[in-house]
């Protein structure tokens, strides 16, 4: 697939990560997955954090998604989240975690899908309070990435490039308020995570 962006490098320092991910999921969402991975550099270059890495957390955040949802049920009961009730009930919160625990059985064959690219893939749907820089990128460009059109969304990307704790905020609060008005299930981690976002930069978002 030909690089759609300015990540020629970086595609080739991961090919094989990015021919696992490729054989796994579709082309759209293989493309989304490349915005993903774009974005997280770029605002790893911003933030401090190391862009390579980044770019692999976010090349990789998908792989889970298009499992048959029996797989993703057998990788989620092997996650941090298994014990959670309420991520079991809802299976659109099931990629995430799957994904964190397949990139973690393949880490033998690809040493460098570390124990950090797995934690920004199991966050990067539900987020949580204190994430790590990695995985905040993550989460942010998984909202913000150039595929991605819905409203609000040229406030969120302001917020991201201006402040990523403001623009961690803002995706939040972005995503809680869509799935409130579709009357669809908030996880209460969100909004914990929401409320510690706010605290910390101390404003609204």
């Amino acid at each position: 697939m030909k690089d759609i962006y300015d990540d020629e490098l970086y595609l080739k320092q991961y090919a094989p990560e990015f021919e696992l991910v490729r054989s796994r999921i579709g082309e759209k969402r293989l493309t989304h997955s490349l915005g993903v991975a774009h974005t997280a550099r770029l605002l790893a270059e911003k933030y401090g954090a190391d862009p390579a890495e980044a770019y692999l957390a976010g090349l990789c955040h998908d792989i889970a998604k298009e499992l048959p949802q029996e797989q993703m049920l057998a990788l989620l009961q092997e996650s941090p989240l298994a014990d959670d009730v309420e991520v079991r009930q809802h299976h659109q919160l099931w990629h995430a975690p799957a994904g964190a625990v397949l990139l973690a059985q393949l880490q033998a064959d690809y040493p460098r899908l570390t124990e950090a690219v797995q934690g920004a893939c199991l966050w990067h749907t539900l987020g949580r309070p204190a994430m790590t820089l990695l995985e905040s990128l993550v989460f942010v460009a998984d909202l913000i990435e150039p595929g991605r059109n819905f409203m609000d969304l040229a406030f969120i990307r302001q917020a991201v490039w201006q402040d990523l704790q403001l623009g961690v905020c803002a995706c939040m609060q972005g995503v809680i308020d869509f799935l409130e008005s579709k009357n669809d299930f908030v996880h209460p981690l969100a909004y914990e995570a929401l409320a510690y976002y706010k605290k910390k930069h101390k404003k609204e978002c």
